[in-house]
């Protein structure tokens, strides 16, 4: 038996495997980026040598990483300058600050924000679609965060003042450099069917498939988007892209708030995958995405903050807890969704769902070591009956202690280990005083 580089002990162990094992003084043993073992303390004590780091979880939750599965993270340097708006003047306020504030050296102050805020809140994976993705790839890289993110197609030249008919050459450049990268996962991420005409929607398909690789874009957030690219093209959002040959099980669509039962159907049969932003639909006033109706249809279904400017954080608890409450209350029924299936819908779930299912979203021998370690011992976590209740119901964002990264502690009892957060929030600050002018 080979030491352990790494053995967490004594907590309480939530393996999201295939039989959601649940290990009460359970012990996770892992030998570089991969766990080696998940089981009870006792029958992994064989995994201690003299050099292996013993991390005491006594009293504290052990599970998979959070996975968030639609974001713009480094829209943090925006946070709070655009509320109260419906989705299409918000955006119109937001591009405009966009395209004059947007640079290589302010994304990466926003992006070292949001990673940072992400890894404090037990988010250790994101989908995210951003101007220079590069620059959010280099600051990903540098705190072991593990981010899937790729070319932005838009038919204007947007902040990175790339004309739209070089984005495929320069994003055929970012899918070869990171094609083999432990943390980063390229994918092509198109804006939406109303900013990205046909040809180019059809372009970004071809070079997702080119290399394999996922595909994300916006669908159906608003009742306006429907009408605007039903009259654009005859064909509503999900009607256009399955046409366009972009309705695959490589394909992740964000909101999907309006949809008919017909294109409910449609995503089912192309395996398509919905990423569900609760928090941005409601404040943008967008609606309510039939998220029961999608799970009773097959639809493969995730969660996600969308960007901090329309959900304001990144906190994947409070869209956890939002899912989980809001059907409910809508269509009067408590039974609908239960936090066991919200807490596969950030861990397992969403890592089949982008294609990542062999390296995360579980604690099992094998998978990569993305873990994060939840204080039980705080009033609000007191008593314990249903682990998954907690989970959903009780357990917020500052509950996160620890987390860890391909086996890399990422986060040490609330101390960031990898990124410079006060530098980083200096940076912002002092941008923000122009932005505000």
């Amino acid at each position: 038996m080979q030491p352990a580089d790494k053995l967490i002990m004594h907590g309480l162990v939530v393996t999201m495997d295939d039989q959601l094992s649940l290990i009460d003084d359970g012990a996770v043993a892992i030998v570089g980026a991969k766990i080696v073992a998940a089981g009870a303390s006792g029958s992994l004590s064989g995994f201690i040598g003299p050099a292996t780091e013993i991390i005491d979880a006594t009293g504290q939750l052990v599970m998979p990483g959070l996975i968030n599965t639609h974001t713009h993270a480094a829209d943090a340097l925006f946070r709070g300058l655009v509320d109260d708006l419906a989705l299409e003047p918000w955006l119109e306020r937001l591009w405009v600050a966009e395209r004059k504030f947007l640079r290589p050296d302010t994304v990466q102050f926003g992006a070292q924000l949001a990673q940072a805020e992400m890894i404090r809140s037990g988010t250790t994976t994101a989908l995210d679609m951003f101007w220079f993705p590069e620059v959010s790839a280099q600051v990903a890289q540098a705190a072991g965060f593990r981010l899937m993110t790729g070319p932005v197609y838009f038919d204007l030249a947007e902040p990175d003042k790339i004309p739209v008919e070089q984005r495929t050459a320069r994003g055929r450049e970012f899918l070869q450099q990171y094609q083999h990268d432990p943390l980063i996962t390229p994918c092509v991420t198109p804006h939406s069917t109303y900013t990205v005409s046909p040809q180019y929607l059809q372009e970004a398909q071809a070079l997702a498939d080119e290399f394999g690789v996922l595909l994300t874009t916006h669908a159906s957030e608003t009742a306006k988007e429907v009408t605007t690219v039903s009259e654009r093209y005859g064909q509503s959002p999900p009607r256009h892209l399955d046409a366009l040959g972009m309705l695959t099980e490589r394909t992740v669509l964000a909101h999907c708030v309006h949809l008919r039962g017909d294109e409910i159907e449609l995503l089912a049969q192309r395996q398509t995958v919905v990423a569900h932003c609760p928090m941005s639909n409601l404040k943008l006033g967008s609606g309510i995405a039939p998220l029961p109706q999608m799970r009773q249809a097959g639809v493969q279904t995730t969660l996600g903050t969308d960007g901090p400017v329309s959900s304001n954080d990144l906190d994947m608890w409070a869209a956890m807890r939002l899912a989980a409450v809001l059907h409910k209350g809508v269509q009067q029924n408590p039974t609908l969704l239960s936090a066991q299936e919200v807490v596969k819908m950030v861990t397992c779930d969403a890592a089949i769902a982008l294609g990542l299912g062999d390296k995360i979203g579980s604690l099992a021998a094998g998978k990569e070591a993305d873990i994060i370690l939840i204080d039980l011992s705080r009033p609000h976590l007191v008593p314990r009956y249903d682990v998954y209740s907690h989970l959903i119901y009780a357990v917020g964002r500052d509950d996160v202690a620890t987390a860890l990264i391909r086996g890399r502690t990422v986060m040490q009892q609330r101390q960031l280990l990898t990124i410079d957060e006060a530098s980083a929030i200096a940076a912002v600050q002092e941008l923000a005083q122009q932005i505000a002018q």
